[in-house]
């Protein structure tokens, strides 16, 4: 057959009835997903970055000192003054390696009267989100999601290579930064 001939009869009803069987079962809309940081996000100031599955233990010890173990066994949290207010830092390593992290400012009447040392604003990057920012500033990478109640009115997400990171926070207000390993690409070492 040259280039010039149309196809076939045949040919062409198999094309009609596998495109009539694709549209068929193709969703009615597919979900969007929610967009998503195309660079690892960290809690970052100069002096020390924390990045989910790269930092360490050691690294994090040699420039903030040994931390109370805070809220629960396994977390590491350390007092930091921020904008003239005391925020933890709290921390949590599967072995050596960093899996979570979160900046926030305790609310808890049972939060423990740690004495706040100045280490520099944590933020984070890329999008240079600090605690007490408006919300409405957050890239447009973070997506709202619902709130069940609880502790903060307006918590937005979002994920990156490696792990995800949320803003939560009340009246308009960034009160607690986080970032999480992500446990479907982590390495099995870091989940344990």
């Amino acid at each position: 057959m040259s280039e010039r001939e149309p196809p076939d009869f045949a040919m062409r009803r198999a094309v009609e009835v596998l495109a009539s069987i694709y549209e068929r079962k193709r969703p009615a809309h597919a979900p969007t997903l929610p967009p998503r940081a195309d660079a690892p996000i960290s809690l970052f100031n100069e002096r020390l970055a924390l990045a989910v599955g790269s930092s360490t233990r050691r690294d994090v010890e040699r420039e903030l000192g040994i931390a109370y173990r805070y809220p629960s066994a396994g977390w590491h949290t350390y007092s930091l003054r921020i904008g003239g207010e005391r925020a933890f830092l709290t921390l949590f390593f599967s072995g050596t390696l960093l899996s979570a992290a979160e900046l926030y400012r305790p609310r808890a009447a049972q939060a423990p009267p740690l004495e706040a040392r100045d280490c520099g604003s944590y933020r984070l990057v890329p999008g240079e989100i600090e605690l007490g920012m408006q919300i409405l500033a957050l890239p447009e990478y973070f997506t709202p999601i619902p709130t069940p109640g609880g502790s903060y009115a307006q918590i937005f997400a979002t994920g990156f290579p490696g792990g995800s990171a949320l803003a939560m926070g009340n009246d308009g207000t960034v009160e607690r930064l986080a970032i999480y390993v992500d446990a479907s690409t982590a390495p099995k070492a870091l989940l344990d």
